[in-house]
């Protein structure tokens, strides 16, 4: 789905020569601005109304937009079940888990690498200022996919996944203070909704211990995937800002090459930290041992490595995609989304208890996440009224 999405893209920044045959002079913006409309006026009313904008796009954007949505959807929740089957089928490398979050980056840079070599398209400039944006998101990035994994080690996914969905309240409000993204009374109801789902599920924390987890481990892991969501909820806006500052300076309309640019590089940044803390903690020699003792067995071991590595690839580019095409929060309101869906899938998998604390929270959750959907709607009705 990944290569699909990054033909169609690829696509959108190779139509300059069409572009110029039939135009003319108008050739001269850039053809990703037809699409995408990266100029100021966009940006401000992305920013304000990003559901309202939405509107006027074309059907090209739409196709887009739904399969980044599909592939984050799809790939959040493979990469978690995945990830907690890893952990419940015996195994207990947290750094590796980590690892396995971003190290599927070569196929997309393999990938992407071919389509810009038979299209002719150049890479963005690295300047120093986009490597450091880089190193410094793929680092946060790595510190986050430690904590998710982390949590995931002692958490039941039903709950792991429950408590993640906290970051659609951490999201909204560093969106609002990073990105300047407006919160209607219908946002805010949302914050205190998903927020309330998380708080109920810490309350009831002592009837979610797994075979084997101590109440501290417990404890760490409720307090590890909060943090994982705050910091992820951070991550949003500061990835959306970086790609309006750096698409803002693409002079060769490359507005969607930066997209893919950026998931394979900051994926590699993020495996690199990975890598090292893997090196000093003994995960990579600790391998083979690992699958020997894998209960399902050593060939399911390495299946199970591979296909999570995949499937976070599938999420992490779905992401980026949403939030190219529309904005951080919307992202967020996806995976909110997804959280529920996969706790389902977490019962029916694993076995996860689903009594009336689990139901309630989850309930709160899906609450908030339609207030929201709500809330843009009933914008873009009254901007629809405004309209000449």
């Amino acid at each position: 789905m990944d290569s699909n999405t990054a033909v169609e893209m690829s696509l959108i920044v190779n139509s300059n020569n069409s572009t110029a045959a039939a135009t003319g002079p108008i050739a001269a913006t850039p053809p990703a601005s037809k699409f995408f409309l990266h100029d100021s006026k966009f940006r401000r009313s992305l920013v304000s109304k990003p559901l309202e904008t939405l509107r006027s796009k074309s059907r090209l954007h739409w196709l887009l937009l739904s399969l980044s949505i599909l592939s984050m959807l799809t790939g959040m929740i493979a990469g978690q079940l995945l990830t907690r089957f890893y952990f419940a089928a015996g195994g207990s490398r947290k750094w590796l888990s980590t690892w396995l979050q971003t190290s599927g980056w070569p196929l997309l840079a393999v990938a992407t690498g071919s389509i810009y070599w038979k299209r002719g398209i150049k890479l963005t400039p690295l300047t120093p200022a986009l490597a450091a944006t880089y190193i410094a998101l793929g680092f946060l990035g790595a510190l986050d996919n430690f904590m998710y994994a982390y949590g995931l080690a002692y958490l039941p996914a039903s709950t792991n996944g429950l408590l993640s969905s906290s970051q659609l309240a951490f999201n909204a409000i560093f969106a609002l203070i990073i990105t300047r993204q407006r919160i209607n009374p219908f946002g805010w109801n949302a914050i205190v909704l998903v927020s309330s789902a998380a708080v109920i599920l810490a309350l009831h924390s002592d009837d979610e211990k797994l075979p084997g987890v101590t109440r501290k481990e417990v404890v760490l892991g409720y307090v590890m995937t909060t943090g994982a969501a705050a910091l992820f909820g951070l991550l949003y806006p500061l990835i959306e800002l970086a790609i309006r500052k750096f698409l803002t300076r693409s002079s060769d309309g490359g507005g969607g090459a930066v997209v893919l640019e950026m998931q394979t590089l900051l994926s590699l940044v993020s495996t690199a930290v990975a890598s090292v803390a893997m090196a000093i903690n003994g995960d990579f020699l600790a391998i083979p041992g690992e699958s020997r003792r894998f209960k399902p067995g050593a060939a399911s071991y390495y299946l199970t490595l591979v296909s999570t590595a995949v499937s976070w690839q599938f999420a992490f580019l779905g992401t980026l995609g949403i939030i190219f095409l529309s904005s951080s929060l919307l992202a967020g309101v996806i995976l909110a989304l997804a959280i529920p869906i996969g706790s389902i899938f977490a019962v029916i998998f694993f076995g996860d208890s689903f009594g009336g604390v689990k139901i309630m929270s989850m309930l709160l959750s899906l609450w908030g996440f339609v207030s929201y959907t709500f809330g843009g709607y009933v914008d873009m009705k009254k901007a629809s009224k405004l309209e000449p």
